[in-house]
């Protein structure tokens, strides 16, 4: 749930009122044991509802900038993953290994419906959507949006770059954009206003006080930015 604040900070800031999808943002009711990202951020003890606590710091996220927080409840990818997931940075290959054992097409078929359903009912014609980096529910989202993007031509897409992941994995980078052309897409340089300075920005990560121990000088390179966003353009125009 920290994910907008952390990609897109400052246009949110930039843009009182917007509206905030976010995919993945539920899970145990009591979870035992933690994950080790639940564990390391010293924030929960064993058989806390975790996202129920994390919902509260987003919608304190989300009210910093006036922001309208839209939540579809899927399960966060650590507690679908049957037992605790060990951090990426510290063992990339299995991490990896997990992420295409949790290949769900059925799931990723729910989300697709869950979010056309979003967007029929809100009267917002332009979205971002993430481009797709290294975390699985990136990915799916991803995905998801691009299935829509060509079924839903009439709204306008635009892609944000994931903080601080493009810093990290500039080669995914370079692969997701590969995989939007093949799917008939290129990108056009949006040029979205942002916040003067970033105080929203980071009055928004701010709250999200149970994840910056984990995130350590990662959220301060993602609020510094800059953020990056394109126009999704399809050859039909």
């Amino acid at each position: 749930m920290d994910d907008a604040a952390l990609s897109c900070g400052q246009m949110l800031s930039a843009h009182p009122a917007s509206h905030v999808v976010t995919v993945f943002t539920s899970g145990p009711k009591s979870v035992r044991p933690l994950p080790e990202w639940d564990r390391l951020s010293g924030s929960f003890q064993p058989g806390d509802d975790v996202m129920g606590l994390r919902q509260v710091e987003d919608d304190a996220a989300m009210a910093a900038v006036g922001a309208h927080a839209h939540r579809l409840d899927f399960w966060d990818e650590q507690y679908r993953a049957g037992r605790p997931v060990m951090l990426a940075r510290f063992r990339p290959g299995a991490v990896q290994a997990a992420q295409a054992k949790l290949a769900d097409p059925a799931l990723e078929a729910a989300v697709v419906e869950k979010l056309r359903a979003v967007l029929a009912d809100l009267d917002v014609q332009t979205w971002f959507v993430p481009l797709g980096l290294w975390h699985g529910d990136h990915k799916m989202t991803a995905r998801a949006c691009v299935r829509l993007a060509h079924d839903m031509p009439g709204r306008r897409w635009g892609i944000y770059e994931e903080l601080p992941y493009r810093w990290e994995v500039p080669e995914q980078v370079t692969a997701a954009k590969q995989r939007l052309a093949t799917n008939g897409f290129s990108l056009e340089p949006a040029p979205v206003a942002s916040s003067p300075d970033n105080a929203g920005k980071y009055a928004m990560l701010a709250c999200y006080r149970s994840q910056l121990p984990c995130l350590g000088e990662r959220a301060d390179i993602a609020a510094r930015g800059p953020e990056v966003f394109y126009f999704l353009k399809s050859p039909a125009g």
